[in-house]
């Protein structure tokens, strides 16, 4: 199932249009144009090619869902039986399961991560129950972890950029109470951050006015934080790896420096701050197993004193969706 093919060769442009993408997804081809030196039929023609290579696996708005009243969750599978056709049930299940934000097959400590979003931890269990009831004999451990604060990276390292500041916190505040057309609006752009104001007219039976108005408003209260891309690191030329830590005899102080640490470091391009087996999970881009070796002694040579234990896991093959696509 790996796409074990090369990576497509990407020039300088399409690496500076991919770092333009992850700041502002959302930016017209006439504004990038600009920047990339680029007429914006050359910049539409290059995204289009971007992703029908897969190289762009989602342009998408930063929702902020904690603000919305739903958590991010993050289930861990390890099963003793896993070929190739309980690969493709669970793949299909990450499709068919709405609150599904990203599912990936995995090779290291467990084989299926399933990240999802939720009201609460009744809504988890059901989630669990769905993986058991389908796979329960060949399931031999599970671990469940909730995020209280997460932030989106730059992929610098492999566009060859600048490392660019992290995207605003999605953590846990005040919920906002907003109608079934925001939500429509959220999960529409969520699916397509470059979704126009016509489509989105048309969905909602507002005007196109109405609909500038209202994206301007879930902007001013944070319910959209930015407009960003996910990309494929295999389509790169990286290995994905998240790495899981738990921590012993931790300070805020020593946390506070953990996480500059992340967020300057060119590897790391996803934090989650948790609560449940582990503290902590890095997820980051390394070209092999030697760069993965540098990175994790690194770690132990800055902070081994507050890690008490750790593991990694591979992403194999992932599904990116939108977790709002069922509301």
């Amino acid at each position: 199932m790996t796409n074990v093919s090369s990576p497509p060769k990407l020039d300088k442009k399409d690496k500076q249009l991919l770092t333009l993408l992850y700041l502002n997804s959302r930016a017209s081809f006439t504004e990038m144009g600009k920047k990339l030196k680029l007429s914006s039929s050359a910049v539409e023609r290059r995204m289009s090619q971007l992703i029908e290579n897969g190289v762009i696996s989602i342009l998408f708005a930063d929702v902020n869902l904690a603000k919305i009243g739903l958590k991010t969750y993050r289930l861990y599978f390890r099963f003793n039986v896993f070929d190739l056709e309980t690969e493709k049930e669970v793949l299909k299940l990450f499709e068919t399961y709405t609150r599904t934000l990203w599912g990936v097959i995995c090779e290291g400590e467990y084989d299926v991560l399933w990240r999802i979003i939720a009201k609460d931890e009744i809504e988890v269990e059901k989630a669990a129950a769905i993986m058991v009831e389908k796979f329960g004999a060949k399931i031999i451990e599970k671990t469940i972890a909730t995020t209280t604060y997460q932030t989106y990276l730059s992929w610098n390292k492999a566009l060859e950029s600048e490392r660019h500041p992290e995207l605003p916190l999605e953590k846990i505040v005040e919920i906002e109470k907003i109608d079934k057309t925001d939500i429509k609006l959220l999960s529409a752009l969520y699916s397509n951050a470059r979704a126009s104001t016509v489509a989105l007219s048309k969905m909602t039976n507002l005007t196109p006015d109405a609909i500038q108005y209202r994206i301007k408003r879930l902007m001013e209260k944070q319910l959209i934080l930015g407009y960003t891309a996910w990309f494929d690191a295999k389509k790169l030329g990286f290995i994905y790896y998240k790495v899981l830590i738990g921590f012993r005899s931790i300070t805020k102080e020593k946390e506070k420096q953990f996480l500059e640490f992340c967020t300057e470091n060119d590897s790391i391009i996803f934090l989650n701050k948790t609560i449940g087996s582990w503290d902590i999970e890095l997820d980051i881009i390394v070209r092999d197993n030697s760069e993965l070796h540098d990175f994790m002694r690194e770690i132990k040579t800055n902070f081994g004193d507050i890690i008490g234990k750790h593991t990694f896991i591979s992403a194999v093959e992932e599904r990116m969706l939108n977790p709002l696509r069922g509301d």
